[in-house]
């Protein structure tokens, strides 16, 4: 179909007049709508401005280029003169609008309104108070179509998305967020051939894994802050990810990474994370059937088979999305073998004013004879050098992890600008089996002693979180108001027997390792109960050119902790915290936003113990702050975030002053500030790139005595760069060649300075070849990670873990 673009000169006007091209693209969800167009639009209106609905994708830019291209894809005639929109820039407009909407929200910000004439064509003219409300009805309108499918539109690239979910807020885009965040897609899990958390963060400069890959565990540490299994969220939800498992990624849409404490967005975490959040969404059925399936081998032979499927019925509305995976053999480590399925059954429904969602999930995974390893080198005078990074520490242990999981989902649109939501989640966990692998007491020749204990435990945990959101007008100010209230009821069960530890060498390993019993039925453990009431607004001003959010949250813990018998040892832990957040967003025009945050992250708090002359005093949740300022430029499909913060994270000191007994005080201070880039999009058409640096200067600020004031706070990596890129080679097409560079310096693993683990970097390629086998599709993907067999450790607060040597991955898949 041919495009004809014409241009005539009248009275200093330039027209564009564009022929159709194709038929407008229905949406299943019309009703939907703009909730929220009583404010300013009347009902004729209303309906007009619903109709001839087409698809439009106009990326951010200088606005005359973009009002070309909205007109050609449209269809209409727009007339405008270059005076009204010279210099002036877009954030540009993107899924199913009528010519009227996608207008207006191409126009956000310039101070320029779309009028629609008698003849159907269009002209600008100066804004007013009354058109950034029919602009921000508009924009509900859009963002309750999001919400069915409840994700935002991947990013140019296709690698991350254009936005993500901030807790309580809700879907933001990137531009009007005022926090950092990267929301990676399943395109890019696919493509990497990701198989759990812990591969989709070595994309991200501000995250460090701080635990050993084909292992037990899952620790990560965000700006310098460790987070752990059960801090990482599902839709929304803690609690509900495997505690002492790695968390896989097959049911994953969007693993989303947000920077720096978020109390005030989703609640104080189960580990008291405070560096950072990450969330994962999970798949759901989309508008096309979906038959795929996966093979893939990873170093050294484990295979594995991966399904997924999707579908809608009845005109869209109900969609169902199965992902199940079977996964069998030899990993990277020297005679470990794993064999485990996972499967995620998602059903969905997409109604005019109802939405909802129906997630369950069940990983069962056996780790047999081995297991990777930490070392905790305290009393050396120096770092040891690495061992092999497929070194076997522990030949003959097993694990068994089973969790279940289940959450559900719903809104409704009470009016047409407000929503009530609320989300309820369920977990079943159980581990059986070594827990331990640390090494203590080295020597230089690498000796020490191996701990480990044969473990039970078994937990549950029930999670909810309800709220409302209302979208109105109080004069020129538009607001965004949101009120929740969450609640988890988390149980943990332990038991564990253990012998005493073995001598072994980190170079060397003992092999022959005899283990304790299991121990008998978990009785040990904690009851722990989080509650919270928060309460945020969102004020769009200055023509929309201002986004200011102010919220505040009261969270309470509670925790009673139980003796090995089950008895309860101790009062339990009560107390609450009120945390407030403001977060200011200025967009200088279309494509550049400044913004900037003020919020807190939450930890429970210490009962003070016996040998103190407070003893019994409880302290509130510790309260980490964070003030952070940031830019953030869009060009085209290209993005950069430059941002600033500093967190402070309060301690326990012994205050010795006190007679007849010393106190316990909270008073001491890490500091962490630090400098993040982060960027990812397309530079130009097959070229993309993903990743950033992060400087970050870890404190200690306030510690025992002052003996340690001033070193660098343990565990914190100074300098971080994680940077990948991807090229679609034009002399073959379907051909696509990336590679990552991978970078952390020096760090200490003590907080006297006196054990630095060496600085280290790894090289990883990829390429992946997509074409059509007996006329389906079919993507190869071959990747090797650690090209150059680096030996390196990767350092944590006080112990440390080596990293994976050279492995491989390969994988073919199929769409029928």
């Amino acid at each position: 179909m041919t495009v004809d673009v014409g241009f005539r000169p009248y009275q200093y006007q330039a027209k564009y007049r564009i022929r159709p091209l194709g038929r407008a693209i229905g949406l299943a969800l019309v009703g939907l709508g703009l909730g929220a167009a009583s404010v300013t639009l009347s009902a004729q209106e209303y309906r007009t401005q619903q109709v001839a609905r087409q698809d439009f994708d106009i990326p951010a830019g200088d606005l005359a280029p973009a009002l070309r291209a909205l007109a050609s894809q449209a269809g209409v005639l727009l007339t405008f003169t270059e005076a009204q929109v010279a210099g002036k820039h877009t954030a540009g407009v993107s899924g199913s609008h009528s010519p009227w909407q996608a207008l207006a929200l191409l126009l956000a910000g310039s101070g320029l309104a779309p009028e629609r004439l008698a003849n159907g064509a269009y002209i600008l003219r100066p804004a007013t108070n009354d058109d950034s409300l029919e602009l921000r009805a508009v924009e509900i309108g859009a963002s309750r179509q999001a919400r069915a499918a409840d994700l935002p539109e991947s990013y140019a690239g296709g690698q991350v998305a254009r936005g993500g979910r901030l807790g309580m807020l809700g879907n933001l885009d990137i531009m009007e967020a005022p926090f950092s965040q990267t929301s990676y897609t399943s395109e890019l899990i696919e493509n990497q051939q990701a198989k759990t958390i812990g591969d989709v963060i070595q994309n991200d400069p501000s995250v460090r894994l701080s635990s050993p890959t084909s292992g037990y565990y899952q620790f990560l540490q965000i700006r310098g802050y460790q987070l752990q299994g059960n801090d990482i969220s599902i839709n929304g939800l803690y609690d509900l990810a495997p505690t002492l498992a790695e968390t896989p990624v097959e049911f994953a849409e969007r693993v989303e990474v947000l920077r720096g404490p978020n109390a005030l967005l989703s609640g104080m975490s189960p580990g008291g994370a405070v560096g950072g959040a990450v969330n994962i969404q999970t798949k759901r059925a989309g508008d096309a059937p979906l038959s795929r399936l996966t093979l893939s081998l990873d170093s050294d032979s484990l295979w594995k088979g991966h399904v997924d499927v999707g579908r809608r019925f009845g005109e869209s509305r109900w969609g169902v999305r199965f992902n199940g995976s079977q996964t069998g053999g030899e990993t990277y480590i020297d005679g470990q073998k794993r064999q485990g399925n996972n499967f995620a059954l998602a059903l969905d429904y997409r109604g005019e004013r109802t939405r909802m969602a129906l997630d369950v999930m069940r990983l069962d995974q056996k780790i047999r004879n081995g297991a990777p390893f930490f070392v905790n080198m305290s009393g050396l005078s120096k770092v040891l050098s690495p061992p092999d990074g497929s070194t076997n520490i522990m030949p003959g242990a097993d694990a068994h992890h089973v969790a279940e999981t289940a959450i559900f989902s719903g809104e409704f649109d009470l009016t047409g600008n407000l929503t009530a939501y609320a989300k309820l989640g369920y977990k079943d966990y159980d581990y059986d089996g070594i827990l331990g692998h640390t090494v203590f007491g080295m020597t230089p020749d690498g000796s020490g002693s191996l701990m480990g204990m044969e473990w039970r435990q078994e937990e549950t945990a029930k999670v909810a979180e309800t709220g409302l959101n209302a979208n109105f007008a109080t004069g020129p100010i538009w607001h965004t108001l949101v009120v929740s209230s969450s609640y988890t009821d988390r149980e943990v069960r332990s038991a564990f027997n253990r012998d005493t530890s073995w001598t072994t060498n980190i170079y060397n390993p003992q092999q022959s390792l005899v283990y304790p019993a299991a121990p008998g039925k978990p009785l040990g453990g904690s009851d722990n109960t989080l509650r919270s009431l928060a309460l945020a607004d969102t004020l769009r001003l200055v023509d929309d050119r201002l986004l200011v959010t102010l919220g505040v949250r009261r969270q309470n813990v509670k925790v009673e902790s139980l003796g090995s018998t089950g008895v309860r040892t101790a009062p339990p832990y009560d107390e609450h915290a009120w945390t407030p957040m403001t977060g200011i967003v200025f967009r200088l025009h279309g494509g550049l936003s400044i913004y900037a945050n003020y919020i807190q992250g939450l930890s429970q708090g210490a009962t003070v113990g016996a040998s103190y002359l407070n003893a019994g005093e409880v302290f509130p949740p510790y309260k980490t702050k964070q003030l952070e300022v940031g830019v953030k430029l869009e060009t085209g499909g290209f993005t950069n975030t430059l941002g600033a913060f500093q967190i402070k994270r309060p301690s326990t000191l012994v205050d010795y002053s006190t007679q007849p007994s010393p106190s316990l005080r909270l008073n001491g201070e890490q500091r962490n500030r630090g400098i993040e880039w982060s960027v990812f999009g397309e530079v130009t058409p097959g070229v993309r790139v993903l990743g950033g640096a992060t400087y970050i200067q870890g404190r200690l600020t306030r510690t025992q005595n002052g003996l340690q004031d001033g070193n660098d706070a343990p565990g914190v990596t100074p300098f971080a760069v994680n940077l990948g890129g991807e090229w679609d080679l034009p002399a073959i097409a379907g051909l696509t060649l990336s590679a990552r560079l991978i970078h952390s310096s020096a760090q200490y693993l003590d907080a006297d300075n006196k054990l630095k683990v060496p600085d280290w970097r790894r090289v990883d390629i990829g390429a992946r070849y997509a074409t059509r086998l007996g006329g389906r599709p079919v993507v190869l993907r071959a990747g090797v990670d650690n090209l150059l067999d680096k030996t390196y450790w990767v350092g944590g607060a006080s112990i440390a873990t080596v990293g994976a040597p050279r492995t491989f991955g390969l994988s073919a898949t199929v769409d029928f």
